[in-house]
């Protein structure tokens, strides 16, 4: 059987991304330039207003709406600001029980199925989870703080985007998440033998403290030397990261979450695939970059398209969609 991802950027409008078995359309994914796609993407922000009543801020993260960051999103660290110790419980007294209805777009991991929230270890405070009661937020941020976000769910009608300050950066088979402060396995690898040889593998590779790495689904099985191609490659882009934080005023983006081609081929590229064409020549070298960095012994599998006649028309793909 051969299998092809074959991704057509010739029209600057429009990416599609074929995935072809042996000439058969199988899977197929679109995405229009002008399209405002910001979740993922980290910015540093503003905050413009507070909100006690709902236990929530208004933060400008340079998009044009201020996006909304509630108090159960706010990630131990900024307690200091407030006078708390963020690795230490909070009696009752004034402090918020974080106790707002659930949604799947409240934690990135919930969502594609990974690790919940880790739960607070006994003798380490909260270093690596959320805790249930927090100060209220008005102590802890003022009109004028910065803070470093990412947008966790796009905004609706006049409603800006949900915001959260709890970071998390994907890579092919790990998750970078800064404010875990521990290594963990996606809780979809069911297989216990294989959980404890990930976390094991992961341990080994010794990570940075204070970051923390959550093994995706993609990452069972894989060696110690893949996962820690990954890890070098999430650890480079988190000094970038860290940079512009330092370097660039407020409000602006920080970190956009890679574009459909390098997220379709983190994610969906794998061993089985025969070759990946690309029929424009900067999205071929991004893509080459990506690889290169990630998965080098796959660039040979990737291939810029040159042929006179449309990509998609060559392969008749035009017919089926």
């Amino acid at each position: 059987m051969k299998k092809e991802m074959l991704i057509n950027v010739s029209q600057p409008e429009e990416c599609r991304i074929a995935i072809v078995e042996d000439g058969v359309l199988e899977e197929l994914y679109i995405e229009r330039a002008g399209q405002d796609n910001y979740v993922g993407n980290i910015y540093k922000g503003i905050v413009v207003n507070l909100e006690p009543s709902i236990q929530a801020a208004f933060v400008d993260f340079g998009v044009g709406r201020n996006g909304f960051l509630h108090i159960s999103d706010i990630e131990p660290q900024y307690f200091r600001q407030g006078g708390y110790d963020p690795d230490k419980p909070i009696d009752g007294g004034a402090a918020q029980r974080s106790n707002r209805p659930r949604h799947e777009d409240d934690d990135l991991f919930d969502e594609n199925g990974e690790e919940p929230r880790p739960a607070r270890s006994r003798g380490r405070g909260f270093r690596g989870g959320r805790p249930r009661v927090k100060p209220p937020i008005q102590e802890i941020l003022r009109r004028g703080d910065q803070v470093l976000v990412q947008v966790i769910k796009e905004g609706i009608g006049t409603k800006g985007p949900t915001l959260s300050t709890y970071i998390s950066i994907p890579g092919r088979y790990l998750v970078l998440m800064p404010a875990l402060g521990r290594v963990g396995v996606s809780r979809k690898i069911e297989d216990e033998e294989v959980r404890r040889r990930m976390r094991d593998i992961m341990l080994e590779l010794n990570p940075p403290k204070g970051l923390g790495f959550i093994v995706r689904t993609a990452g069972a099985d894989r060696s110690k030397k893949e996962l820690s191609r990954d890890l070098a490659y999430l650890l480079r882009l988190w000094k970038v990261i860290v940079r512009r934080i330092r370097k660039l005023p407020a409000p602006v983006d920080i970190y956009a979450e890679s574009d459909m081609i390098i997220r379709t081929i983190r994610d969906i590229f794998s061993a089985d695939v025969d070759a990946i064409y690309i029929d424009e020549p900067s999205a071929y070298e991004r893509a080459k970059e990506f690889l290169q960095l990630v998965m080098p012994r796959y660039v040979g599998r990737l291939h810029l398209y040159e042929g006179k006649e449309p990509l998609f028309f060559k392969y008749r793909l035009e017919e089926e969609i």
